[in-house]
């Protein structure tokens, strides 16, 4: 999404205009959840994808439609019925899609400049589009994690009405407010990884982990190794004067992924003995079961309860018979998408 949003931001920034096209709703089998975006220019270039095939090739012509009259467009498919055979879809279920025509003045480009700053910090946001007569927006603002509006004057009736919705749904969704309709669009990334080790297996996870949408923060005590050269895709990179208090600055709640893939096993430990003390949603350690073993006796040692390891997923990652760096990174990203789909925690066999 990150990427996305910086493509809306260039093309703004370039004068160009465009339409974006979320997946407003869905129900049974759709190419995409509800949520997915795409956008597209005026020269036919799109970026991000809300599922291919022929409902994706009918998007782009109705956003021609779009581009002609500077306004927005709803359209609905019917996957089940008859939409299926003009369509050659077999998935079913039933999408509704919102294209929203977006001009490139100062105005726009506020609102997505403030988006995308938003999104780089790994916080929760909402995009509020207004839709006024023939669906045209005449009102765009973000409102942050906190509920807080990016622009002012925004009445406080329709900022409790926005509050609302923010805490109760993740996908993109149509509110009425005193006759207007508004289109309110969830922005973020989908969980922060926090690579604890920056070796080879850590440089193979954050690269596949960033292209499937995660944020992704390295650790490691050793310069030579945590760097930009080496990690060139990751949002932060915290050169550490040792593995102690290595929390100290982050805030670690249920989107944070822990991956600890440090080089030695006191280094692990020392590592997940401080993330068992947060509120992460996913804890996973590298390594046989014979070190998750001894790690975990002295960890019971130090007053470790047996709920808390049980949080761990140790041996890291999918059971695919991952051998390279760049297979176990397939493995540990595959358990991370996982998760993140799910909320479920995919148990280890002892």
């Amino acid at each position: 999404m990150k990427k996305l949003i910086q493509q809306v931001c260039t093309s703004l920034a370039d004068g160009q205009d465009l339409v974006l096209v979320t997946i407003s709703s869905q129900s049974g089998s759709t190419p995409r959840l509800a949520g997915a975006k795409m956008i597209m220019l005026r020269d036919g270039r799109i970026g991000g994808t809300i599922g291919g095939g022929l409902v994706e090739a009918k998007a782009m012509e109705a956003a021609k439609t779009c581009f002609a009259s500077g306004r927005s467009l709803h359209r609905a498919f019917d996957l089940d019925n008859g939409d299926a055979a003009t369509t050659d879809m077999i998935c079913g279920g039933r999408l509704e899609l919102f294209l929203e025509y977006i001009g490139a003045d100062e105005a726009n480009r506020r609102v997505f400049e403030d988006l995308l700053l938003a999104v780089q910090s790994g916080r929760k946001v909402l995009l509020v589009s207004q839709l006024a007569d023939g669906d045209a927006p005449s009102l765009r603002f973000v409102v942050d994690h906190r509920g807080a509006a990016s622009r002012d004057a925004i009445p406080e009736s329709l900022l409790a009405a926005v509050k609302q919705v923010r805490s109760s749904t993740q996908a993109s969704t149509l509110i009425e407010h005193q006759g207007q309709a508004y289109l309110l669009s969830p922005f973020s990334v989908a969980g922060t990884v926090y690579l604890f080790g920056a070796g080879h297996v850590a440089a193979c996870t954050a690269e596949a982990a960033a292209r499937v949408g995660f944020r992704v923060v390295v650790m490691d005590d050793r310069s030579e190794f945590a760097n930009r050269d080496r990690f060139p895709q990751a949002d932060a990179i915290k050169v550490l004067p040792s593995f102690a208090d290595c929390f100290d600055g982050f805030e670690i709640d249920g989107d944070a992924y822990l991956v600890i893939v440090t080089r030695g096993h006191m280094h692990d430990m020392e590592v997940l003995d401080q993330a068992l003390q947060t509120r992460a949603g996913y804890i996973g350690m590298i390594g046989s079961r014979k070190k998750r073993n001894a790690i975990y006796s002295k960890l019971r040692d130090r007053g470790v309860s047996e709920a808390q390891l049980e949080q761990v997923r140790c041996p890291i990652g999918t059971a695919i018979e991952a051998d390279t760096p760049e297979e176990i990174a397939v493995s540990i990203v595959g358990e991370l998408i996982y998760q993140r789909a799910t909320g479920r925690r995919a148990w280890h066999l002892a």
